[in-house]
Order: C-alpha cells, then sequence, then structure tokens
C-alpha cells in the first residue's frame, strides 16, 4: 500500500492502540518523512553522505555493544526523562531528535513511514521510546541519539577500553553529518532560486 493511504489508516490503528499523544507525533513525523526526496532524486554527493551516515550508525551502534549504563540512568529524575528506569536522555519531545536534516538523511537511505514502528507503553519523551528502549533498529534512528554519549555512558566506554575508537567513530559521524546538512542546504537554495 502507498505511503498516501497507508498513515491516515496506520494513525488510526495507532490512535487505538497507543496515547493519543505518540500517534499524533508519530502520524507528524511520517508525513515529513513521505515528502522527503529519495536519494535518487539528490546529488551524488549528497546521497553518498546520507549513505556514509547509514553506514557510521551500524559501526557505532556496534562499537558501543550492550551497556548496562542506560538501564537505569533515568532513576530519580523527574518525567518524562524518569518516566522509565533508562534512557534518560530519549525523554526529550521527539521533534528535538528528528529535525529536518534527519529526516532526510534517513530518507535517503531508505527509512519509510511504515518503518517507523512504536513501542508498547507510555509516551514520555521521544515517541520511539519504551520502557525497554527505542522501538526502532539503528537503521532508522537519528543520527543524534547513535552517537549521543551521555556522561555514564562515555565513561563504561572508557572503563572497558572502548571509549578512544567510540569517540573517533562520533566524531567522524559528526563531520559526515556536518557535510549532509551543507550539501542539503545547497540543494534546496537552489530550488527557491527565480
Amino acid at each position: 500500500m502507498r505511503d498516501g493511504m497507508w498513515i491516515p489508516l496506520q494513525h488510526l490503528l495507532d490512535r487505538l492502540s497507543q496515547p493519543k499523544t505518540r500517534a499524533d507525533e508519530v502520524r507528524r513525523l511520517r508525513l515529513r518523512l513521505r515528502e522527503e526526496p529519495a536519494s535518487s532524486e539528490v546529488s551524488a554527493e549528497e546521497s553518498a553522505a546520507s549513505a556514509e551516515l547509514l553506514r557510521l550508525r551500524r559501526a557505532l551502534k556496534e562499537a558501543i555493544g550492550q551497556v548496562v549504563s542506560c538501564r537505569t540512568c533515568a532513576i530519580g529524575h523527574p518525567p518524562p526523562h524518569g518516566h522509565f528506569a533508562g534512557g534518560h536522555c530519549c525523554g526529550l519531545v521527539t521533534e528535538d531528535a528528528w529535525n529536518d536534516d534527519e529526516i532526510a538523511a534517513l530518507r535517503q537511505t531508505g527509512t519509510r513511514p511504515a518503518h517507523l514502528q512504536l513501542p508498547v507503553g507510555d509516551h514520555a519523551g521521544c515517541a520511539f521510546r519504551g520502557p525497554t528502549g527505542c522501538s526502532l533498529s539503528v537503521e532508522h534512528q537519528p543520527n543524534l541519539c547513535v552517537r549521543y554519549l551521555c556522561p555514564d555512558l562515555f565513561r563504561e566506554v572508557y572503563a572497558r577500553g572502548d571509549g578512544p575508537r567510540i569517540v573517533a567513530l562520533c566524531q567522524e559521524m559528526e563531520d559526515v553529518y556536518l557535510r549532509f546538512i551543507s550539501l542539503r542546504a545547497e540543494r534546496l537554495s537552489k530550488l527557491q532560486e527565480p
């Protein structure tokens, strides 16, 4: 089913099974995602930058691996951050992680509205945050979410000896992301030219 028909139907289903706030946020997000061009509709350089971001998200997620600091970092904090035991950083507003550049990069590497699967449970912060973490695979997570190292996570990866490699991957991802933003801005400014 094409996104044009799927999004309203999925939103109706989400409204029946999810908190209204989550269902409505994700509907807006899916509509924004649908409006972004695919990799075949942008320059080869912009497409290559988005593909490199996907590679780096996967590499960084693998390098970080299973950690314990993210499981209890939110205990004692006020809601929405402290609503669940872990994922304090995921207590942010969905749109703060899903800015236009993040959505464009994800769309160019194949993320479609149907990939934005929701967790079961309360809506506390990002729409994809649930009681056991993010409901999205790394391929569909914003770059910001994958590369963010809070102080607890930073200490954990350094204590096990992986810190320098992970920090280098984070820096590489930030550099590529800034290049992607610049290329996208250049494309959008050309569309505005008379």
